[in-house]
């Protein structure tokens, strides 16, 4: 754990004095590189507001840390269940013309909304890749404010619908985002949140889904208090389940009265379990990996080379176990994640190399089945499949009990 501080919470401003989850300085998610050396660590300290329960970054990261510097740095957030959003919309809003998408996640709902008979808009990003930086995510979060939105509605007009999708969980200030999003909103229009909701991966204390790219990691209480901070009427949050994490989606109306501050909350049992855990957990897992890994460290493959593996690897401190990283995205291999000490391979030559006897997943659970599949004839001479997702019944950290 780290120790206390008087940072200040990102929802409701309370001092966080608190002991948080100090994974100390990793090196950031993006930076894959031709060589083993992690040139750029942060620090990541998580930690839990005793007045509003948001769960934070106690301290964020500078932007350009962030910001990747291979131009084929991105992200898929889930789209099921858009069609399902796209009617709950119109049932809130039935008089609904015009929609906007304000992010990077958007056009997926803006076409479904397109199809129902709105016209869509959708805002760029208005900041170009110069001197080896390609702006992402940190750039589209940091585009969230009251100047330049203000600008563009008095450019395009206001919107009946808002979307934004996949951005507010990045935000240092996702209040002064919130209320930046305002000016864009005509008289009773919904603005809508979508963030990932942090409950499961909590509660089955899974650390890889940890990310320096996330400011902040909210609940579905936490999101309706965001939306009420920010001077809106929560009208829904609802709720789009996933095998691993549920996506939320405040649906929110500017309030015609302000809120009051909330009454301080307490700690929540939930984060308290996850953050106590972290020291036994992380010691039973290097132990097993280390074992699997054997003497010369060269029979544990880890398939999946995203965010959540690099998270995995660095936060457990598992960097000299992994002898294949394997992935079939052509743009990764050759490319040392960061923290690794090996480069990424494509599946064949985990195929060929019969060294292997572990295999870790780190892939979305429906695709794991088809992956399982094509690796066929490592089950055939006997390598173990493990899933790095706790709350999975075939995860490595089933083991460790």
């Amino acid at each position: 754990m780290s120790e206390a501080s008087t940072s200040r919470c990102r929802l409701c401003k309370s001092a966080l004095g608190t002991p948080g989850l100090s994974l100390g300085r990793l090196p950031v998610g993006n930076r894959f590189a031709q060589t083993a050396k992690a040139d750029t660590l942060v620090d990541i300290d998580i930690v839990e507001c005793e007045t509003c329960r948001l769960i934070q970054l106690r301290d964020a990261p500078a932007v350009d840390a962030l910001i990747p510097r291979l131009p084929w740095i991105r992200y898929r957030e889930p789209e099921g269940h858009l069609d399902v959003l796209a009617d709950a919309v119109l049932a809130f809003h039935p008089q609904a013309r015009k929609a906007l998408g304000t992010g990077p996640f958007d056009q997926p709902l803006l076409t479904r909304l397109a199809a129902r008979g709105l016209s869509t808009a959708a805002l760029e990003l208005e900041v170009a890749p110069a001197q080896g930086r390609y702006p992402y995510l940190e750039s589209w979060q940091a585009s969230l404010n009251a100047s330049r939105l203000a600008a563009i509605a008095a450019r395009m007009g206001t919107f009946d619908v808002v979307s934004c999708r996949y951005i507010v969980e990045h935000s240092p200030d996702p209040v002064a985002a919130l209320i930046a999003l305002k000016s864009l909103l005509g008289q009773d229009g919904l603005l809508l949140i979508e963030v990932p909701d942090s409950s499961k991966f909590l509660a089955a204390r899974d650390y890889c889904f940890l990310w320096e790219e996330h400011s902040c990691y909210f609940v579905e209480e936490t999101l309706g208090r965001l939306g009420e901070a920010a001077g809106f009427r929560v009208l829904s949050v609802l709720r789009y389940p996933g095998a691993l994490e549920d996506a939320l989606v405040g649906v929110l109306q500017v309030a015609k009265d302000l809120s009051s501050q909330p009454s301080a909350q307490g700690p929540s049992p939930l984060f308290a379990a996850y953050r106590d855990r972290f020291g036994t957990t992380r010691e039973r897992l290097r132990v097993r990996l280390a074992d699997a890994a054997g003497p010369a460290k060269d029979r544990l493959a880890l398939f999946g080379i995203g965010h959540h593996a690099i998270m995995f690897v660095n936060a457990f401190g598992l960097g000299a176990e992994i002898a294949l990283a394997v992935d079939d995205d052509p743009d990764k291999a050759g490319f040392f994640p960061p923290g690794f000490n090996v480069p990424v391979v494509n599946s064949q030559a985990l195929l060929e190399d019969e060294r292997i006897t572990t295999c870790l997943f780190a892939v979305a659970p429906h695709i794991q089945a088809k992956v399982q599949a094509k690796l066929a004839p490592l089950a055939a001479r006997g390598v173990a499949f493990k899933s790095i997702y706790a709350a999975l019944e075939d995860s490595i950290m089933k083991d460790l009990a």
